[in-house]
C-alpha cells in the first residue's frame, strides 16, 4: 500500500544565488585611468630626455636641438552583452522573482573582469607608437626576470621568489621608472600574480621572519604589499610559450588605461520579440605601455 513518502514535495528556493566569480576590477585602481576618450584612436604624448652639450671655444655657434618627443596610441576595443527574458517567464517562475538585479550584478562582475583583461594584454602585449599608432612595439626581452634567474649559484627554474622580486625592483630603480620619490606624488609600484605565486611567497623564509604581517595579510587573502610591491593577486595572467605563468611588475603612472565608455545598463521591452524584456550593458576600453622600462615581466614556473 502506498504510504505518506509518495507525497512528500520539492521545496524551491525563492531566492537566486551566485557562482563564484571575480566580482570587480581588481586593477583598476593601480593603473592612470583616463575617461571619456572619444575618436578611433587617442594619442598619449610625452616629452623625453634632455641632455647638455659642453661648450668648448669662446662664443662658439649655438646647436639647436630638437625637443625628444614620444607618442603611444590607445585603440578602443567595444564590448555588449545582452540577456533577455520571455513576457511570461514572471508568470511561469511562480514564487521566484524575474533574477534582473542578479543579471545586473553579474554583468557589471563580467565588465571588471573584461577590463582586467585588456589592461593585462594591453601591459603584456602588443603596443603602437608613431604619428599615426600605426609601428607595433613588442614587449622588450631585456624586461623580463627569466624562470630559472637564482640571485646565485646554478640556475634553476622556480616559482615566484623574493630573489626574483629583488631583480624586477633593481632592473626598474636602474632604468630610473621607480624611485621613493614617487611614491610622494602618488605613483606606485605594483606587481600582479596568482595564488600560486602568493603560495610560494609564503613559503619563503624570508617572508615569515622578516615581514610577518605581510605574511599574515597574504594568508588571509588580502592585498598587501612586500619589497614595495602592491601584491594584486589576478587569475588571469596568461602561461608563455614554455609553460611558465607570467607576473608583471609594473608602474602606476605609465600603465595607461582609457574608458571611451565606462559600464552601462539599460532595460527595455523588446516590441519586436513579443514584449521580452531587454538588459543590454555596454562598455568601450583599452590599455597601453607608456614606457617599456617601467613594466617587468617575471616568469614562474608554477610547478
Amino acid at each position: 500500500m502506498p504510504d505518506i513518502t509518495q507525497n512528500y514535495q520539492i521545496k524551491y528556493s525563492e531566492k537566486w544565488g551566485s557562482h563564484l566569480q571575480q566580482e570587480a576590477s581588481r586593477l583598476e585602481k593601480y593603473v592612470t585611468v583616463e575617461s571619456g576618450l572619444s575618436g578611433k584612436m587617442v594619442a598619449f604624448d610625452q616629452y623625453g630626455l634632455l641632455s647638455f652639450n659642453e661648450k668648448t671655444e669662446r662664443m662658439q655657434a649655438t646647436t639647436l636641438d630638437e625637443a625628444p618627443t614620444t607618442r603611444r596610441v590607445i585603440y578602443p576595443k567595444i564590448f555588449t552583452k545582452a540577456v533577455g527574458f520571455d513576457e511570461f517567464d514572471a508568470k511561469k517562475l511562480a514564487n521566484i522573482d524575474i533574477p534582473v538585479s542578479k543579471t545586473i550584478e553579474g554583468l557589471r562582475a563580467a565588465a571588471g573582469r573584461c577590463m582586467d583583461s585588456v589592461m593585462l594584454n594591453g601591459f603584456l602585449g602588443t603596443c603602437y607608437v608613431g604619428e599615426n599608432g600605426t609601428t607595433a612595439v613588442e614587449f622588450s626581452r631585456n624586461q623580463v626576470v627569466e624562470s630559472d634567474y637564482v640571485e646565485s649559484g646554478t640556475a634553476t627554474d622556480s616559482n615566484l621568489t623574493i630573489g626574483k622580486l629583488r631583480k624586477a625592483l633593481a632592473m626598474l630603480q636602474k632604468a630610473e621608472a621607480w624611485n621613493e620619490e614617487r611614491r610622494a606624488y602618488g605613483d606606485e609600484l605594483v606587481l600582479a600574480c596568482t595564488s600560486a605565486q602568493i603560495a610560494a611567497l609564503l613559503r619563503e623564509p624570508e617572508v615569515g621572519s622578516f615581514d610577518y604581517n605581510t605574511a599574515r595579510a597574504l594568508v588571509e587573502g588580502k592585498v598587501d604589499s612586500f619589497l614595495g610591491f602592491r601584491i594584486i593577486r589576478t587569475e588571469q595572467l596568461p602561461m608563455d610559450e614554455n609553460g611558465n605563468r607570467t607576473c608583471l611588475a609594473w608602474v602606476k603612472s605609465k600603465a595607461q588605461f582609457g574608458l571611451w565608455e565606462d559600464f552601462k545598463v539599460k532595460l527595455s521591452v523588446r516590441d519586436d520579440l513579443d514584449e521580452a524584456l531587454q538588459i543590454r550593458a555596454k562598455f568601450a576600453c583599452g590599455a597601453t605601455r607608456l614606457q617599456e622600462e617601467a613594466f617587468v615581466k617575471i616568469l614562474c614556473t608554477e610547478s
